[in-house]
């Protein structure tokens, strides 16, 4: 749910927590004593974007947990007080003023659909942010960095996966309650019809308001063959359900979320088919840098499935911190985070994702992903895409 690099710093390697010179005890960066790094953490834990990052501060407190058992960064351990923003974006501002200055932090961990609220005043004071991007704001501030970016600039990367499993017309299913499923719903459409697949309709879907069943009526009479959804999964596959009961199956079936063992659990073979585009290695290619992630979870986060999307975004969002906090030294300042951080070429959290140069790639879109897909009985995912590479498709 997330960093070769300036000369200086050749040697370090990515998922590193090892710190090399010993905590100096006249550091003066708030946040920093001779013995921890104090950060901040701002996600929902309650309100209405709860539900979407459920399991995000497991992914943090596994990859701190980690790093903290192999001595931590610089010799300090790294620990974090966290707020509830309810994805609010006053109660994310609210949120952020209390971390920087009454708790003194040093940077933040944040992943929410309201981080817009305080993130000129992250940036006004420079404090170094790492997290899942929720929207434009991430683009334009120097001090927010994520290892995946959708917001702003459409990618063709979706429409030639569909293109590539025999799409030929697509609808578009987007929810009716989020004030960003336009700019986002339009980003997807232009990433169809640039693949050469016209967008019959875009159409609006309310859980509990609006019916699956007159949804699919309406996908299966513009003759599509190919739908691109961006609600919740659950109700994606209530729609799937009502259209294979008239006798209609398409060839393309994707949702932006979904990937984990709950969905199974829960679908079964109701989800058979879904695609879901990953911004990381699949947990079904395996290799040492999912065991890693996994043994970590186990570890310090086994109150939750490991196979979810959101942990493990979360999990890459804090090593990308961690890599900022290396590269900045024995004695880190914020700037130096900063400055540190945007002098990385190669990032790719260890080989968890595509490689990001993050000083000439910084905000731009991400058009490399992985796609996975549920197997025909519904009970596992299957790699349909390892990596696949589109084109930002610019204005």
């Amino acid at each position: 749910m997330a960093v070769a690099i300036a000369a200086v710093v050749s040697t370090a390697v990515a998922c590193s927590s090892s710190g090399g010179a010993s905590a100096s005890s006249s550091c003066s960066a708030p946040g920093v004593t001779p013995t921890q790094v104090n950060l901040g953490m701002i996600y929902p834990d309650t309100g209405a974007g709860a539900v979407t990052v459920a399991g995000v501060r497991e992914g943090v407190d596994a990859r701190l947990g980690e790093a903290n058992a192999a001595g931590g960064i610089h010799g300090r351990k790294v620990v974090y007080t966290w707020r509830d923003d309810q994805a609010n974006p006053d109660t994310n501002r609210q949120a952020v003023d209390d971390l920087i200055n009454k708790q003194h932090v040093f940077g933040v961990i944040e992943t929410s659909f309201g981080s817009a609220g305080g993130a000129d005043v992250l940036a006004a004071a420079n404090v170094p942010v790492a997290g899942i991007e929720t929207g434009p704001d991430w683009t334009t501030h120097r001090n927010m960095f994520s290892f995946a970016y959708t917001a702003g600039t459409p990618t063709d990367t979706h429409g030639i996966f569909a293109r590539s499993r025999g799409g030929t017309r697509a609808v578009v299913l987007r929810t009716g309650l989020s004030s960003g499923a336009s700019s986002s719903s339009d980003r997807f459409v232009q990433s169809l019809r640039a693949a050469g697949i016209p967008v019959l309709a875009t159409l609006d879907f309310t859980m509990g308001a609006d019916s699956p069943s007159a949804i699919a009526a309406q996908i299966a009479a513009s003759g599509a063959d190919t739908i691109l959804s961006i609600i919740e999964p659950g109700a994606f596959v209530e729609i799937l359900d009502a259209l294979r009961a008239i006798g209609r199956s398409p060839k393309v079936a994707m949702s932006l979320s979904g990937y984990s063992d709950q969905m199974l659990r829960t679908y079964g073979a109701g989800a058979a088919g879904v695609v879901v585009p990953l911004f990381y290695r699949p947990f079904e290619s395996g290799g040492p840098a999912i065991q890693r992630y996994l043994d970590a979870m186990a570890r310090y986060a086994p109150q939750i499935p490991a196979h979810q999307d959101v942990p493990m975004m979360s999990y890459i969002s804090t090593d990308m911190f961690l890599r900022g906090l290396e590269l900045a030294g024995p004695c880190p300042t914020r700037r130096g985070f900063i400055d540190a951080l945007h002098s990385v070429t190669n990032y790719d959290a260890g080989g968890l994702i595509t490689p990001l140069n993050v000083r000439d790639e910084f905000g731009k879109p991400t058009t490399c992903y992985a796609f996975t897909q549920v197997n025909p009985q519904g009970n596992a995912f299957t790699v349909a895409e390892q990596r696949l590479c589109g084109k930002s498709l610019a204005p």
